[in-house]
């Protein structure tokens, strides 16, 4: 018997929507949380896909922590970190009470703002100081709790903070680190961490990784500013479709 026979139907196409993340996270170096959780509702519930990508994707900012952990910088995220694992639970416990639709529309006002900021490589003013960081680690947060989208306030301030690259690949993935591990938490004593969720991260492990490793190789060959567009296209109409 072929291996995909052995995966329901429903679990092979969250596996194939994983990989396609993963990829894209490969190629472009942002997204997988965006586009997984944008797709992941055509085939489980909105409340069940927050958790599931939140695991998944934990192991992926893990790995890209510790490949440029040598340039992590505590005191650079520790405000940030510290303003977010006090709203996450706001995030987690708003998702279980407000009705799916609206929360589904609310996604697809972030996708489409994060596209419309990408797209136009906005030039934002340099914002210092503690009561900045913690307005963004707050609405990072609050994102990551309820949608596992935490990441773009953090891409938003390391830009008006003119973090080096190197600052950028390992403080950001070092945040949402921090911040996966509380949102597993809360979801986990909020009971949406049972059995088959498990079952569905085990199935998509796999997919993850052949699409973070095919992504990070064919980055090589392919012009990642061009993919990068490509993706946000896509995003643009599923921030659209969100919202219908």
């Amino acid at each position: 018997m072929d291996i995909l026979d052995a995966i329901p139907v429903d679990n092979l196409w969250i596996g194939l929507i994983v990989g396609f993340a993963s990829l894209v996270q490969g190629l472009a170096g942002f997204g997988f949380a965006l586009v997984s959780i944008s797709l992941l509702p055509l085939f489980m519930e909105l409340q069940l896909a927050v958790p599931f990508v939140i695991a998944v994707s934990l192991i992926g900012n893990i790995s890209l922590w510790w490949h440029h952990r040598e340039s992590f910088e505590w005191s650079r995220i520790g405000d940030l970190a510290a303003a977010a694992l006090v709203t996450i639970p706001v995030g987690v416990i708003g998702l279980k009470y407000v009705p799916e639709h609206l929360a589904l529309q609310g996604l697809g006002v972030l996708v489409l703002a994060y596209v419309a900021y990408s797209w136009l490589q906005l030039n934002l003013p340099e914002l210092t100081g503690r009561p900045w960081a913690y307005a963004f680690g707050a609405a990072s947060g609050v994102l990551t709790g309820a949608f596992n989208t935490g990441g773009p306030p953090l891409v938003i301030y390391a830009n008006c903070n003119q973090w080096s690259p190197e600052q950028f690949k390992s403080n950001v993935p070092g945040t949402l680190c921090v911040l996966s591990t509380v949102a597993i938490a809360t979801h986990y004593w909020q009971g949406h961490f049972d059995g088959p969720l498990m079952t569905q991260v085990g199935y998509a492990s796999p997919f993850f990784m052949v699409g973070l490793g095919l992504g990070t190789w064919l980055s090589k060959y392919i012009n990642a500013d061009v993919f990068r567009r490509m993706v946000l296209l896509l995003l643009g109409m599923i921030g659209c479709k969100l919202l219908m």
